[in-house]
């Protein structure tokens, strides 16, 4: 076994995952060869300083990331489990596949439609006095809702304050929260985790663009006696 077969597997023998017949070519490599066990002193070296470096908390935004994301993906499972979800799951993919496979389609009769409107377009010639308003034509303004809280439980002390920002998903549920410019944070952990359970157990209402759901942010004051204020 020669140098360059003894470096590349040094970290492997460290580890201890190599065979007895590796391990044993290598130490009597060792033995003989200067440079590659200054080398191997000098992994060793490295292995030292990293265990022996202090290590970082993780960040809370992260942790509830996490929670959140293991949440989503429990429920995903009970979701799928048993006859009707193995039958509910064979659904979606076969209208997944059948959304692929009309996919290739769509340009063309995008196309088509285009060449249809602008063909009409230079046809009619007036089309002034057709189109008029009507007494319950919906304003846009109205077809655009924010997200909001349906059911919340979260107590505190009366002289106590937090506002949140919330980052509400289409199914609304929480995604991730912040605290706002110049509105603090929690400082015990044991209030952080409170509200962070809290968080994953409240009811949501998403946000809605023309009457479908969307993801967005939700601002929620908590204060003393149980208040809530809730900002789009």
């Amino acid at each position: 076994m020669d140098c360059q077969q003894v470096k590349l597997m040094l970290s492997a023998f460290q580890d201890g995952c190599v065979v007895d017949s590796e391990r044993r070519s290598i130490v009597a490599h060792l033995d003989r060869c200067g440079e590659c066990s200054l080398h191997l002193g000098q992994l060793e070296m490295v292995r030292q300083s990293l265990r022996a470096s202090p290590r970082r908390p993780m960040p809370a935004h992260l942790s509830f990331a996490l929670r959140s994301l293991a949440s989503r993906e429990a429920t995903r499972q009970r979701y799928y489990a048993g006859f009707r979800g193995f039958v509910r799951g064979l659904g979606e993919r076969a209208g997944l596949f059948a959304t692929n496979l009309m996919r290739p389609l769509a340009l063309p009769a995008a196309g088509g439609l285009a060449s249809a409107v602008f063909l009409f377009s230079m046809v009619m010639t007036n089309f002034q006095d057709i189109v008029r308003d009507h007494p319950n034509d919906v304003r846009l303004a109205a077809i655009a809702t924010d997200a909001s809280v349906r059911n919340i439980l979260f107590e505190m002390s009366e002289d106590s304050e937090i506002t949140l920002d919330i980052l509400v998903d289409e199914q609304g549920r929480v995604v991730d929260y912040t605290f706002p410019d110049g509105a603090g944070e929690i400082k015990t952990a044991p209030m952080r985790r409170k509200l962070e359970s809290t968080l994953l157990l409240t009811e949501f209402t998403p946000a809605t663009t023309f009457g479908r759901a969307v993801s967005g942010w939700v601002r929620v004051k908590f204060s003393g006696r149980s208040e809530i204020d809730v900002k789009g």
